[in-house]
């Protein structure tokens, strides 16, 4: 009887030891689909707030609604497009941004040997372009935000370290 019984404890061991896996990876499979069940409803939460802002479109201004920063925040590409009024055209450029939210600022930089330049200190008027490009996770590639407004140039060089920093 004995013989039976220490035969039984290694293999209830083992059992156990095998069982262990199985668990931790149905954790991790409810785990997942609730993280994505969690993405698709921020998903359809972010389609409707954009949706509500396109129908505001002329009247929005500073300070920005949440899911405008968030996208502005993880973006850093975008399309500015300067008016040449001398040759009734306009210019588009892509640029890399900067956007810093406590002070509701998109912070471009360019050389000022550039066309763009120019015609941004002749006419300040500008649209810019930012789309998700895509980055893997909730928003990728998925949404696009054209604001128009005026664009400064920075002549103070104390701010202009400060924005480059």
């Amino acid at each position: 009887m004995s013989s039976t019984t220490k035969s039984s404890v290694p293999l209830l061991a083992s059992l156990t030891f095998f069982s262990l896996p199985i668990v931790i990876l149905q954790c991790y499979n409810h785990y997942k689909k609730k993280l994505q069940e969690k993405k698709e409803i921020e998903k359809r939460q972010n389609k409707r707030n954009l949706s509500m802002l396109s129908k505001l479109r002329d009247s929005l201004k500073p300070p920005l609604p949440p899911v405008v920063q968030k996208l502005l925040s993880q973006c850093r590409l975008a399309y500015l497009s300067t008016v040449d009024s001398t040759s009734q055209s306009s210019h588009l450029s892509l640029m890399r941004f900067t956007y810093l939210k406590d002070e509701e600022v998109i912070i471009m930089s360019t050389n000022t040997q550039t066309k763009k330049f120019t015609m941004i200190q002749e006419q300040r008027g500008v649209a810019l372009l930012v789309h998700d490009f895509g980055t893997g996770d909730v928003a990728s590639g998925e949404y696009s935000i054209t604001l128009n407004g005026q664009c400064s140039i920075v002549d103070d060089k104390e701010t202009a370290e400060r924005y480059r920093a």
